[in-house]
């Protein structure tokens, strides 16, 4: 929006500089993107009167002309035009000026003016040419002001060029801010002045009644709840005055003619876009709001026939469409140089409505430009009144007694309750109730307060952003200055909680990626169905962008199983895929440890296999992925992570999401899991094919490797090997004998493998034979049979008394 600053302070008393006022509006949330000084290319550009004109005597075409710039200084100026004359108004530019446009340059760059001699005669300044004033292409001659012009006066004076031009990047939600009031308004209310709103006097003449001189009928109410109209007669339309043309010029439009420039200069004044019609040309003399038919033809101002889409909303009259409504008008109704009576529009279009047409058309002007944004619907006849007033004051004319208001149904003002408190908690400020007041009643809210700190609040129709409470905490934000807020962190998240660092991330990303596995990307929102199958503490979201996005995932199981079925939608069976992301569910009772107080968010790593674990070839057949598949993969990541800081957990009991799930520790704290996906729930997923999934807790492998991991030599002494086999009960769980010799074996005792598990007559009923494979070295020295004899004893001792177990075997590798 351009903004010219000598028609702003006709509305509001504010000597303040550009730079300041721009400050304020910027401050206000209305960004003053660039100040144009129009006068500014008129430094050292003054009216001068040339006192004569003489030959220069060494050149046939070139005059030496006295020039007077003021009451006491005259100039000597060598000058070319063949136009030249004594007693003429001239623009002269003075020594220091810069020329705009150099006529005898090919590119014609600008140049500054300097105390010149040409062909031996000084000169100390240039007449100047429209062309070289970049006022218009007419190099023919000098530019020959009006004759009163005052000698002396600065050049951007007299042009009406010595305004300030602001442009403001008025946001979609601030229409009001599209019309010099609306900005006289935020310029009043930063300032701390009144608003000086434009009168309006309408003389009527009695006896001719519009009622009778002309008609309006809404046919279509919800695209156009208002239409107003006066008729003027008798006008005598010439070009507006150079004060009308000066402020159109600065704000970006071309001045026509005195009809077209008033209805213009309202619609930048009030930000009401008004039209008006040739009124001889109206069948009927009548006014029919209603909307076209599809594929309809119609020729608008600019000559183009336009085909209308059938929702398209039409300005008719008695027989034809003479207007797109909002758009732009009819060519057949035309307001030309000969029209003497005009029938003047004012209405109020539907937003929606106006801009669906436009967009179809393809045709944006500054009216649709405006009602696409919602316009002030209270704003109607003070607009049609300002401009009736300024018609007949700049084209004289006679105006019908009284106004065609058709408004059926009346837009009412909103009202919007405010709470002091909750607004300085929003904030973080402790603006008094007292100066909320002061704010909203300075833009033009209506304030009553209720009781202490509780507003009521009732919202001007020029405003149609403002809906809520919320709303107008902006308000009190942006009018009492958001550099007067303290920069403070205010939020309920919790910045400091510990995050996985990337160095721990990168290693397990590096190892699934050197072990064949694909990381994948998903989406951490998903349907409601869909999560719940996997837990039953949901995170949902109070406005979420759509059904299918309404929950943060609690885990990455379900992101896995669901780029499972994607790809194996698209033919693909086998898989071996992983994501490295978070988990959200709402916290178990007394658990602080989120970012969010009341829910949980986990760093984790999921794997998936799926198909086959090897193709069918010349040296065997093919094989299904299957548990130990998964186990191995774990295994692996977790020697390669954790050492051997870890064991794994062994489950009887089925989980809703596993079957054959299993466990896993790491140095006593719960790290993750993996196993089998539930039959189950691939039905529900339409999976066919077995699904193996592992997740692993991040922030539990970062602790492991930070506490734990060391790098030491390679033995350098023999490694003994011994085979223990023992008889137990079927239910005893092989972990925990695992965990039992690991426990009494000691220091020397390296690693301990289960490699054999036997069941049998042999064995007897109800029992198993599980054999382990005990490794013993040190880093010091060779160990002796003494000290292997003893270990091992102390294994075999504890292996019997907590298990119940009976020694089968003892050999040596």
């Amino acid at each position: 929006m351009r903004i010219s600053l000598q028609w702003l302070r006709t509305y509001v008393d504010v000597d303040a500089a550009p730079d300041a006022i721009a400050q304020k509006l910027t401050s206000a949330g209305l960004e003053v993107e660039s100040i144009e000084d129009l006068g500014g290319k008129f430094d050292k550009f003054v009216v001068g009167s040339v006192t004569s004109v003489t030959k220069h005597p060494k050149a046939d075409k070139l005059s030496l002309c006295d020039v007077q710039i003021s009451a006491t200084e005259t100039i000597r100026v060598v000058c070319g035009a063949p136009n030249v004359e004594a007693g003429q108004r001239v623009p002269v530019a003075l020594v220091g000026a810069l020329i705009p446009s150099n006529m005898h340059d090919p590119e014609g760059k600008p140049f500054t003016i300097a105390k010149a001699k040409i062909r031996g005669e000084e000169s100390n300044g240039m007449i100047c040419a429209e062309s070289e004033l970049g006022l218009s292409e007419n190099a023919a001659g000098i530019m020959v002001l009006d004759a009163d012009a005052r000698i002396g006066q600065p050049l951007a004076e007299y042009l009406g060029m010595d305004d300030v031009a602001f442009e403001i990047g008025v946001t979609p939600n601030r229409p009001d801010c599209l019309g010099h009031i609306g900005i006289a308004r935020e310029v009043a209310s930063a300032f701390g002045v009144p608003l000086k709103l434009p009168v309006s006097v309408v003389t009527e003449t009695i006896g001719d009644d519009v009622a009778a001189a002309a008609s309006v009928r809404i046919e279509n109410r919800v695209d156009c709840p208002r239409y107003a109209a006066r008729v003027i007669r008798n006008i005598s339309n010439g070009p507006s005055p150079a004060w009308m043309q000066k402020y159109l010029t600065v704000a970006g439009v071309r001045p026509i003619n005195a009809v077209v420039d008033a209805t213009n200069f309202v619609m930048l004044e009030y930000n009401q876009p008004l039209h008006a019609f040739d009124f001889d040309t109206l069948a009927g003399k009548a006014i029919v709001v209603k909307t076209a038919a599809a594929n309809e033809k119609f020729v608008t101002l600019d000559g183009k026939e336009r085909t209308l889409p059938g929702n398209a909303l039409m300005i008719c009259d008695a027989d034809r469409a003479v207007a797109v409504a909002g758009v732009m008008g009819g060519e057949n109704t035309e307001i030309t140089a000969s029209t003497t009576s005009v029938l003047l529009e004012s209405a109020y279009f539907n937003p929606v409505s106006i801009r669906k047409t436009s967009k179809h058309l393809g045709l944006s002007t500054d009216a649709s430009y405006r009602f696409e944004r919602g316009i002030d619907p209270s704003a109607t006849l003070d607009a049609l009144n300002r401009a009736t007033s300024l018609i007949t004051e700049m084209a004289g004319g006679t105006v019908c007694a009284g106004v065609i208001d058709v408004y059926p149904v009346p837009i009412e003002k909103k009202s919007v309750h405010v709470r002091s408190s909750r607004v300085n908690r929003i904030l973080g400020t402790e603006i008094p109730a007292a100066d909320m007041i002061g704010y909203f009643t300075s833009i033009g809210i209506e304030v009553e307060e209720t009781a202490p700190g509780e507003l009521d609040c009732i919202i001007p129709t020029f405003r149609p952003d403002i809906d809520q409470e919320i709303d107008m905490a902006e308000e009190a934000a942006r009018l009492h200055g958001f550099t007067n807020i303290d920069d403070k962190m205010v939020s309920e998240i919790d910045f400091s909680n510990k995050r996985v660092s990337a160095a721990v991330s990168d290693h397990v990303r590096e190892w699934l990626v050197a072990s064949g596995f694909n990381e994948i990307v998903s989406n951490s929102l998903l349907d409601e169905a869909t999560a719940s199958i996997f837990s039953d503490t949901l995170v949902k979201l109070m406005n979420p962008i759509s059904k299918e996005q309404s929950v943060m995932r609690p885990n990455l199981s379900v992101s896995l199983l669901q780029t499972v079925v994607h790809n194996s939608n698209y033919g693909t069976e086998s898989m071996r895929i992983f994501e490295m992301g978070r988990g959200f569910t709402v916290a178990d009772a007394g658990d602080t440890g989120g970012p969010i107080a009341g829910f949980t968010e986990r760093e984790l790593t999921g794997i998936c296999l799926t198909g086959m674990a090897a193709p069918k070839s010349w040296t065997g057949s093919e094989r299904a992925v299957d548990i130990f598949d998964m186990k191995g993969v774990v295994t692996s990541l977790l020697n390669k992570i954790a050492l051997d800081k870890y064991r794994f957990i062994y489950y009887d009991a089925q989980h809703p999401l596993t079957d054959q799930r299993i466990g896993i520790e790491i140095n006593g704290v719960y790290a993750g899991y993996f196993g089998r996906v539930h039959p189950e729930v691939c039905k529900k997923l339409k999976i066919e094919t077995a699904v193996f999934i592992a997740e692993l807790s991040l922030e539990a492998l970062e602790e492991t490797e930070r506490t734990f991991k060391q790098y030491v030599h390679v033995l350098k002494y023999p490694v003994v090997e011994r085979d223990a086999a023992f008889i137990v009960e079927k239910g005893v769980p092989s972990a925990s004998i695992e965990e039992t010799i690991r426990e009494s074996g000691g220091m020397l005792l390296r690693s301990v493998e289960l490699f054999d598990l036997f069941e049998g007559k042999s064995v007897g009923d109800g029992m198993k034979s599980v054999a382990y494979s005990l490794r013993f070295a040190s880093a010091e020295r060779t160990l002796t049979e003494g000290e292997i004899e003893n270990a091992m004893n102390a294994v075999i001792a504890a292996v019997t008394k907590n298990h119940r177990a009976v020694l089968r075997t003892v050999e040596m590798r």
